[in-house]
């Protein structure tokens, strides 16, 4: 049998879409505190908020656009928060102040929420059903790419102070989103299918679907774990004088990431998720054991590449279940509630988790992230088992 062709003209469209959006997210989420903190005054609170406001917005305007992209036309939507994400960038360059700065951040934040939902959405339906865990592990390593250049390049302008220079770069960048926007061909579904979404009013399910919500549980817990790594390793890095090894662990992660995701998500739609997620869930348990240790550069550097491995390649086959689990006019609402337990699970466990810091210091930060990783693999165990019990009967 002859497998559906991924890699068509639209797939490579809104994949480079998604490495353009998170590529300007993360030079701006380099940039913005340096700059806020030497030529604005700030401190380290306010620089916090920067990231904390923007997720927020994000957050709170995801299940609206999913609706919206429910009930109306994805690429309407998807060039209007392209124009709106472009918008947002022009302001960069006039910044003068640091409330202006945190107001422009909850605007980008809307935009960002809306675009990233409806991308997410269009991609989801590009992909040949029967091939959507390939497809959304490579699409997912657009944002793994942008992970790894965005601060590089973000960090490199800002050491020498070109701020301008990095918001330029980035309003050119919107720029390409939104050309890119305007070309895509997307296949608008029949209004007449969806009178349930179009017609009603906003509710609950809008917000978490019920089939859904359950990996959207276990990707808030895995994601509460690796905020620990994510927040606190360069901290805790430097503390124990072995900040080379923080910046080697990155990159290892990366380099593994990148690796195993396209081959993970082949594995899952060959022989099901559960056999893929739960090797993986492991491996990252080991390597949070491993940094919960006593440091050596040795143990940090195998660290990165287990959790690489292992965290690295859970989250695009646990995107696709939560996908895979509703019906097809609601996998705008399944994306933006993964999104948003992404988010969150970042959001509140950097939080959670640097209070444990403060008082128990930063190791007790990876064994707290133990414990978040095994309770997150119980649920998926008592996801998977639920639902090999209800296919039997």
């Amino acid at each position: 049998m002859v497998k559906p062709k991924l890699w068509t003209k639209d797939f490579i469209n809104i994949t480079c879409i998604s490495f353009f959006i998170f590529l300007a997210f993360y030079i701006l989420l380099t940039t913005l505190p340096l700059q806020l903190t030497r030529e604005f005054g700030g401190g380290a609170d306010q620089a916090g908020l920067l990231i904390t406001l923007f997720l927020i917005a994000a957050i709170i305007v995801r299940p609206f656009a999913a609706k919206w992209i429910s009930a109306g036309s994805q690429k309407t939507i998807l060039i209007y928060s392209a124009m709106a994400f472009f918008v947002a960038t022009l302001f960069y360059p006039f910044i003068s102040s640091i409330g202006a700065l945190l107001t422009l951040r909850v605007f980008h934040g809307i935009t960002f929420g809306i675009i990233t939902t409806v991308k997410g959405t269009i991609s989801a339906e590009i992909i040949p059903s029967t091939r959507r865990g390939e497809g959304l592990s490579w699409f997912s390593l657009a944002m793994g790419l942008a992970m790894v250049i965005g601060p590089v390049i973000g960090l490199n302008l800002a050491n020498i102070g070109a701020y301008k220079t990095s918001y330029s770069l980035c309003i050119v960048i919107s720029a390409v989103i939104l050309f890119l926007s305007m070309i895509i061909h997307v296949q608008e579904k029949k209004q007449s299918k969806l009178p349930s979404i179009a017609s009603k009013k906003f509710a609950s399910d809008d917000l978490i679907d019920k089939k859904a919500a359950p990996f959207a549980l276990v990707i808030f817990l895995l994601a509460c774990a690796y905020s620990g790594v994510a927040s606190f390793l360069a901290l805790y890095a430097k503390e124990i004088n072995l900040v080379n090894a923080a910046s080697a662990f990155f990159i290892i992660y990366a380099g593994l990431m990148f690796v195993f995701r396209p081959f993970t998500g082949v594995w899952a739609d060959r022989y099901g998720a559960n056999r893929i997620v739960f090797p993986c869930i492991i491996l990252f348990c080991v390597g949070m054991v491993i940094l919960s240790l006593p440091q050596s550069e040795i143990l940090m550097i195998t660290a990165g590449a287990i959790i690489g491995i292992g965290y690295g390649s859970v989250t695009p086959i646990l995107q696709t279940q939560i996908i895979s689990s509703v019906e097809n006019h609601r996998i705008g609402i399944a994306n933006s509630l993964y999104f948003n337990s992404m988010d969150l699970g970042m959001s509140v466990g950097a939080l959670v988790l640097g209070i444990v810091a403060k008082y128990f210091g930063y190791s007790s930060v990876f064994l707290s992230g133990i414990v978040l990783v095994l309770a997150g693999g119980f649920a998926f165990f008592i996801l998977a088992t639920g639902r090999e019990a209800i296919k039997a009967s």
